[in-house]
């Protein structure tokens, strides 16, 4: 009797196996059938009723035909799989036996490595047109491959083959061969592969093999002495200054602008170029004719591929080019137009570019005309160029930094900072940019001081190459209050403190921070060792700004009755010395004299940005108004705005001298005047050593000069508690009284501190943040929250902190009226 085996499915596995090895092996010897009958060119068995000519012909057309067909599948086939896939016919045998198996694999890759040499001799055998298009099919899928695609096929041999045919084609055309418009398409894209590979070193981590290789595709000797010989030849004539290969050759000569650690090898040749005649020449046809080939070859590729170099005609064409085709119209929609302006635009010298306000206005409309929704690759390419010019053009002039500022330029930057898909880089450069321009009553208005603070600190702690760039806008942010505020909320002076050991700027952040009482408390707390580290550092003038700053106290004492010896001090940026130097000429010629703060009868203060983001011009300023000097603030440069600290000084309710148009003459009366009729100076006790805990800056207020020379009167007590010292039952109250019935058991465990915070968290973020963050508490505790309700607790939050600061004024007042009394001139007897 049959027995059964006790388990049948391992039966029926091999059954199943082998039938499918058959069907492999038959479609295997069917595949190397065919794969022989396209390399084998012997000749078939001859048939007798066909002629030798009509049989040659048949089987000549056969063949081809077969060859197209394989070669239409496997081009639609790679192209459908993005990638060229060598191993198309490896069909694996699945033996059941080990050692057949085993066999058939090392028999299999015998016949692979076979038919890859007998292709690999073949291929000396295409024409040059079906080797080309071979690898322009190679070319183009390369291009659409993603970035990492395109580091994974570096290595591969047609990535070489492609370079070499580059060269190819490129010593042709520098030999004067006629190269056909198919080689020169294949230029032009290979160009784009080039570029792309470049941009594969800035937007992606590479590891030091990755890089060479790049590096070694694209700027080897060969290639780069090539390039060179063509640049000489186009130098030594112009009959081939209107050969229409020029514009293919500028597009894979751009590729090489974007190399920078290989960049320096053209500086030579690259630079006879631009300071050739015939770069002039058509840069100056650019004004006046339609865009050729040359010029897009010496304006577009070349300026790019150059360093700067100083030409002031040059740099004027520069400027009347960007003013005729930029200024306050629309961008022409001219391809070969906005290739040459990328040119220019590389090319732009800040040094010329700073006083060249029509030309930094022509540059403002080009970037606003740019729309933030424009997907055409032309018009988004302008955006980074464009802000690294306005950011270079911030740290090199602050009044250039208030001169951008505006509402348009500003919504458009806060795009670009919020929008999650938007280009690295230029979301990188819009956050440096934003703060640098930004006020400080913008801040209040778009509630966007943490965000702009965290998204700056997020870049100088996660971009190694951004650091500079990132410490020259915090440079200017920190001088705004609620930069302060936050940064000593926040605790992150510590990390600044780090940076100054390799970036000598984190010093000038940390003074301007340590006029803030609560970076000082932090200083003094927290980081002696930073102090004991600053008063080493003889020779730095941070450093002894800060430490200065420690040991100031801000107790304005009784005026000096002595005569001083000279009649003036100018208090300015070093960057106005140039307008200084004529305002002390013209004041010399009436026998006034200058000299320092401390031997001056009155301070000339030079109102310009410059100044105000000076921090020597700050501290000068505060131990004047702590010495009870005269200050006369005079106009030296605009734009200018009267914030930061400037508004400290009330200079809202002086007189200003406007020495840009009326020159020092309408100051001498002033300087000559009696040096006793001094203003009564009024100001917050900011800074004590110990520091007090106070949330706001530095306060000073310059009130009108008295009229009669009695002593000023101690106010009576001032009315009202302070809001720090409430509790939890007057915070309820308020919330009655200003008919916050939702808030009641939100704010059930708050104080007149947490109230404070709470204010002035909701001050410096976005109304839908807050309003969020509300909601989820009310819904913890069962309640909704309407935004009528949100709007109204707004307001009295708002209110709130103007009480507080008129508290604190009165208070602040009421303690220097009662310490101090200051007395105008002593009457004379008669």
């Amino acid at each position: 009797m049959h027995r059964s085996h006790p388990n049948p499915s391992p039966v029926s596995s091999k059954y199943l196996a082998y039938k499918k090895f058959l069907r492999d092996q038959e479609e295997l010897k069917l595949n190397l059938k065919n794969i022989h009958s396209l390399i084998d060119q012997s000749a078939p068995t001859p048939r007798p009723h066909i002629t030798e000519r009509t049989r040659t012909r048949q089987l000549r057309d056969d063949e081809l035909e077969r060859i197209q067909s394989e070669n239409d599948r496997l081009r639609s086939r790679m192209i459908k799989n993005g990638a060229f896939t060598d191993n198309h016919n490896n069909y694996l045998s699945r033996s059941l036996n080990g050692r057949k198996r085993y066999r058939d694999e090392t028999q299999h890759r015998y016949v692979m490595d076979r038919l890859r040499k007998q292709i690999h001799h073949a291929q000396s055998d295409l024409s040059t047109s079906s080797y080309l298009t071979y690898l322009d099919d190679y070319v183009q899928i390369l291009c659409k491959c993603t970035d990492q695609s395109l580091i994974e096929k570096l290595n591969e041999n047609y990535v070489d083959e492609i370079q070499k045919q580059t060269r190819f084609i490129l010593i042709q055309w520098h030999n004067e061969h006629f190269i056909d418009q198919s080689s020169s398409l294949f230029i032009e894209r290979v160009g784009h592969l080039n570029r792309k590979m470049a941009l594969l070193t800035e937007r992606c981590q590479l590891n030091e093999k990755q890089m060479r290789r790049i590096e070694q595709l694209l700027c080897n000797s060969e290639m780069t002495q090539l390039i060179v010989s063509i640049l000489e030849s186009i130098l030594e004539s112009t009959h081939r200054h209107h050969d229409p290969f020029l514009r293919h050759l500028a597009i894979l000569i751009d590729s090489f602008s974007l190399m920078q650690s290989q960049k320096t090898i053209f500086n030579d040749i690259s630079e006879r170029v631009l300071r050739s005649d015939y770069y002039q020449q058509y840069l100056t046809e650019l004004l006046t004719s339609e865009v050729q080939q040359i010029h897009l070859f010496f304006v577009g590729a070349m300026s790019q591929l150059a360093n700067q170099i100083e030409n002031a005609t040059l740099n004027e064409l520069y400027s009347q080019f960007l003013i005729e085709f930029f200024h306050g119209k629309p961008i022409p929609n001219n391809p070969d137009l906005h290739y040459c302006t990328l040119g220019i635009l590389s090319q732009l010298n800040l040094t010329s570019l700073i006083n060249d306000y029509p030309c930094i206005s022509a540059l403002v409309s080009f970037f606003l005309g740019i729309s933030v929704k424009s997907t055409a690759d032309t018009m988004k390419v302008f955006r980074l160029p464009l802000l690294k010019i306005f950011n270079a053009l911030c740290i090199q002039s602050k009044i250039i930094a208030c001169y951008l500022n505006n509402n348009d330029l500003i919504d458009i930057l806060l795009h670009h900072v919020t929008n999650r898909n938007q280009h690295c880089q230029i979301h990188i450069y819009a956050c440096l940019l934003l703060g640098h321009i930004i006020s400080d009553n913008q801040l209040i208005q778009y509630r966007i001081s943490h965000k702009l603070l965290m998204k700056l600190l997020d870049i100088l702690f996660s971009s190694k190459n951004h650091i500079e760039n990132v410490l020259f806008s915090l440079l200017s942010l920190t001088i705004h209050e609620q930069i302060q505020f936050l940064i000593a909320q926040t605790y992150q002076l510590r990390n600044l403190i780090q940076l100054t050991e390799q970036h000598s700027t984190a010093y000038e952040i940390i003074w301007k921070l340590s006029f803030h009482s609560d970076i000082i408390e932090q200083l003094t707390k927290r980081h002696e060792n930073f102090l004991e580290h600053l008063s080493t550092l003889a020779d730095h003038p941070a450093a002894q700004g800060i430490l200065e700053n420690i040991q100031t106290k801000n107790i304005p004492h009784l005026p000096n009755t002595n005569a001083m010896p000279f009649d003036y001090a100018l208090v300015s940026s070093p960057k106005d010395a140039h307008l200084i130097r004529s305002i002390e000429d013209q004041l010399r010629k009436h026998n006034i004299q200058a000299g320092t703060v401390d031997n001056s009868r009155c301070i000339i203060l030079c109102i310009s940005e410059e100044s105000k983001h000076d921090c020597t011009c700050q501290a000068t300023i505060r131990k004047a108004l702590i010495d009870c000097k005269k200050i006369l603030p005079c106009i030296f440069q605009k734009p200018y705005r009267i914030d930061d600290w400037f508004e400290t000084l009330n200079l809202s309710e002086r007189k200003f001298f406007n020495l840009i148009e009326s020159g020092a003459q309408k100051l001498l009366p002033e300087i000559q005047k009696d040096s006793q009729q001094l203003s009564t100076i009024v100001k917050r006790t900011r800074i004590l050593s110990p520091p007090l805990k106070r949330n706001s800056q530095a306060t000073f207020t310059l009130s009108p000069p008295p009229q009669q020379p009695s002593p000023v009167e101690v106010p009576p007590k001032v009315q009202g508690k302070k809001i720090q010292t409430w509790t939890n039952r007057e915070v309820l109250q308020w919330c009655e009284k200003n008919q916050l019935n939702g808030f009641n058991k939100i704010l059930a465990r708050y104080d007149g501190r947490s109230l404070l915070t709470l204010a002035h968290i909701a001050r410096m973020n976005a109304p839908h943040t807050i309003i969020n963050h509300l909601r989820n508490d009310c819904r913890k505790h069962g309640l909704r929250l309407p935004y009528v309700e949100f709007v109204r607790f707004q307001a009295a939050l708002d209110e709130l902190l103007r009480l507080e600061q008129t508290l604190l004024r009165r208070q602040s007042v009421s303690l220097l009226a009662s310490r101090y009394v200051y007395k105008g001139r002593a009457t004379q007897k008669a």
